[in-house]
């Protein structure tokens, strides 16, 4: 506000002034008791009649502003929602909120912070009520929305492979499709994503992505799998994974081995993981 009360607010100044008293948990009112501003502030900024003044108008719209949003991230985030229950789940974004006020314009960025505000929010920690595994769980959950607006990719086809002569196969160099990401857990939430409950804890490097319009996930087999993952994010030959999972799999026979390393390739194209580099 202007500190002439004559003098009218500049556009940004009237925004973030009205932001500002929208985000205020207590409401408008105790808003601008705390900013030195008389209940009368807005009456010339915002029109009232005889059932609603300036400031029960701007509280109609900061009760907006935080249930489509709470909602918004119920959606996101139902998992961690049933997780906590509706009132901890209330209370939680209400804490996000005023830690992590919107930057963006968009709906879709509100709850990019939440997993990483999770982590050392009283209910994300191991003391107390605290359960360690809910911020893992949000960070799942987000990477889901994530991936699905994702860049696209053609993936490679076992069809395409099966043409190819052996050099050629050997000599191709793929890469993983953009919409992918490899997420390390310190619990196995694979196991608990479709019933629900607390996870054991227990290390879980787990594959995301996206096939067609469905974004998936899956433990990692092994340490070896994980390695070749790592690797396949820039371009690499199909000779070279395979060279790759046998160096991560020493004193084991060279054709099971091998036999392996065919295994997870054609469990790669199967699930649209590769594109062409």
């Amino acid at each position: 506000m202007p500190s002439d009360p004559h003098q009218a607010p500049s556009l940004r100044a009237l925004q973030e002034l009205l932001y500002d008293l929208m985000t205020v948990p207590s409401g408008v009112a105790p808003g601008l008791a705390a900013r030195g501003l008389p209940p009368d502030a807005l009456d010339r900024l915002i029109a009232g009649d005889e059932r609603l003044g300036a400031v029960d108008r701007l509280d109609i719209y900061a009760n907006m502003y935080f249930f489509r949003i709470r909602d918004v991230l119920g959606e996101e985030f139902p998992r961690l929602a049933t997780a906590l229950g509706a009132d901890a789940f209330h209370d939680l974004i209400t804490d996000y909120l005023l830690a992590e006020r919107p930057a963006h314009p968009s709906l879709r960025e509100v709850g990019a912070r939440l997993p990483a505000f999770l982590r050392s929010h009283e209910r994300g920690q191991r003391r107390a009520d605290g359960r360690p595994w809910l911020a893992e769980l949000a960070a799942l959950e987000r990477t889901h929305r994530e991936l699905f607006d994702a860049a696209d990719a053609e993936p490679v086809t076992m069809a395409a492979l099966q043409g190819l002569t052996p050099e050629a196969f050997s000599n191709l160099a793929v890469r993983l499709i953009p919409a992918q990401r490899l997420l390390v857990h310190a619990f196995a939430l694979s196991e608990v994503w479709e019933a629900g409950g607390p996870p054991q804890r227990r290390r879980e490097t787990l594959l995301v992505w996206r096939l067609a319009t469905a974004v998936h996930h899956r433990a990692v087999a092994s340490e070896s799998e994980a390695a070749m993952l790592r690797r396949a994010v820039q371009p690499v030959t199909l000779a070279e994974l395979c060279q790759l999972f046998a160096t991560a799999s020493p004193g084991e026979d060279d054709g099971a081995v091998a036999a392996q390393a065919f295994q997870i390739l054609a469990r790669w194209v199967q699930d649209g993981l590769l594109t062409l580099s």
